[in-house]
C-alpha cells in the first residue's frame, strides 16, 4: 500500500471527529476557543497517529 494513500485516509478518518467535535463544542461552550482548542488536540492526536504509521511501515520496508 503506498503511503500517502493512507495518510490521506487518516486525514479523512480524522476529519469527522475534528468536524463534529467541533460543533458540539461550539454547541455546550459557544466559545471559538473552546473550538480551536479541541481543533488543535485532534491535530495533535492525529499527528502522532500519522508519525507511528510511517514508522511502522518503515520497519516493514525495511525487512
Amino acid at each position: 500500500m503506498s503511503q500517502w494513500a493512507w495518510r490521506l485516509g487518516m486525514l479523512v478518518v480524522g476529519g469527522v471527529p475534528a468536524i463534529v467535535g467541533g460543533g458540539l463544542f461550539w454547541h455546550f461552550f459557544e466559545k471559538w476557543t473552546a473550538v480551536v482548542v479541541w481543533e488543535i488536540v485532534v491535530l495533535f492526536l492525529l499527528s502522532l497517529i500519522i508519525a507511528k504509521g510511517d514508522k511502522k511501515a518503515a520497519q516493514q520496508a525495511h525487512h
